[in-house]
């Protein structure tokens, strides 16, 4: 037990698994938004499905969001402060979008995650959104794991 317990320290501060930690989520999050970017008519129709953005106020969302993924990624891939935080804010407001929509019964095929179109038939239904809950629920893990590493690695700072 003993040795699972100096394990867990140890493999949370090994630089390599941090680094690719932060390689993997920030590209998830620049892929993602060059998607809706590729796309944007189509993730704006996607978004109006969900019913929580006033159309005024569509094209802006349609445009920003992704714009903001792309940015907050390529800050998270070369450790930019700010960026790991704005990526689990984005994260925890997708995943109550996905709540409320799952919530509701919304049967939307395209949760919009990552392109217009990208779920293929059959996911009409709703389950493409407890997917992608799911997934995101992943995500936020990542960044939780980020935000630990970062504050351990900050104590043995201090402490040194």
């Amino acid at each position: 037990m003993n040795a699972l317990n100096n394990l867990i320290p140890c493999f949370f501060q090994k630089t390599a698994v941090i680094v690719c930690v932060r390689i993997i989520l920030g590209g998830l999050f620049v892929y993602a938004g060059a998607g809706k970017l590729w796309d944007i008519r189509g993730f704006a129709l996607i978004i109006e499905e969900f019913g929580l953005v006033p159309l005024a106020l569509l094209p802006y969302v349609a445009v920003g969001l992704p714009v903001l993924e792309i940015v907050a990624g390529i800050g998270l891939i070369f450790n930019v402060r700010g960026s790991l935080l704005a990526i689990t804010a984005m994260t925890i407001a997708f995943l109550g979008v996905l709540g409320y929509a799952i919530y509701e019964g919304l049967a939307i095929a395209d949760c919009g995650c990552f392109a217009a179109g990208e779920v293929p038939a059959g996911y009409d239904d709703g389950s493409a959104l407890k997917e992608a809950f799911i997934r995101d629920v992943g995500l936020l893990l990542a960044c939780c794991f980020l935000f630990v590493t970062s504050k351990q690695k900050k104590q043995t700072t201090i402490v040194s």
